[in-house]
């Protein structure tokens, strides 16, 4: 290539994106070669038309379908009996504070669980969820979450930890991460509560927030949402 070439190629290249640049080395690389003259035409239209662009990277979605689980039908239980035995080591007292004195039966059912990509508060991931409601409210979250049956039971709940652990997929995370699960509390203020049981070596432990707190949980944490149609996320 003839050092007359160079100067008007040196200042073409100022400003051009890095998702250009292996187009243009391309082109430099040939520039060199027998038939520099053609590709230094070639080099002056592409500039011209505009080098072309890399495609955006696809985003990876906020949540994720990790596992589904048929769940068979589960009775009624006292609230305070759920999560105890030998295979729970700690149980939240607010459990029996917050929620109705009996968890209800539940019919049999599919279980989602779904996995996040970024971290977040319940509020946001649930505003996922639901989509655009114009009451944003943690009242109106936690109603329509009841209405379209996403909420589980704390026997639900139960049930899938013991089904992870006869080994069979369920997508709940037994290394020390949460597994979030969305209950009814009977309280018209606070209509939902959020649930979350996660393994520590062999013992389990169970706890349960606000809907509304402000706690900000990591990507990675698991949601379970009963009758979700994830084909909507």
């Amino acid at each position: 290539m003839s050092k007359d070439m160079l100067g008007p190629i040196t200042r073409a290249l100022v400003g051009i994106p890095d998702s250009r640049l292996g187009v243009v080395a391309d082109i430099a690389n040939r520039l060199n070669g027998e038939q520099g003259d053609a590709w230094h035409t070639r080099f002056k239209a592409l500039l011209r038309e505009g080098l072309p662009q890399a495609a955006p990277a696809e985003q990876p979605k906020r949540l994720s379908v990790v596992a589904t689980t048929n769940l068979g039908a589960v009775g009624e239980k006292k609230t305070e009996q759920c999560f105890t035995g030998s295979r729970w080591y700690y149980r939240d007292g607010d459990f029996d504070k917050w929620l109705t004195v009996n968890q209800p039966k539940a019919d049999v059912c599919t279980v989602t669980t779904l996995t996040t990509s970024k971290d977040g508060t319940f509020i946001e991931w649930v505003k996922l969820i639901l989509g655009n409601l114009s009451d944003k409210s943690s009242i109106a979250l936690g109603n329509e979450l009841i209405k379209r049956g996403y909420t589980m039971t704390l026997a639900q709940a139960e049930e899938m930890v013991e089904v992870t652990e006869r080994g069979e997929k369920t997508g709940i995370r037994t290394d020390g991460w949460g597994n979030f699960f969305f209950v009814k509390t009977g309280d018209a203020k606070n209509p939902v509560s959020v649930g979350y049981v996660y393994r520590g070596g062999r013992a389990w432990y169970a706890d349960v927030r606000r809907l509304y707190s402000d706690n900000v949980w990591s990507a990675g944490s698991c949601l379970l949402f009963r009758n979700l149609d994830a084909s909507k996320l």
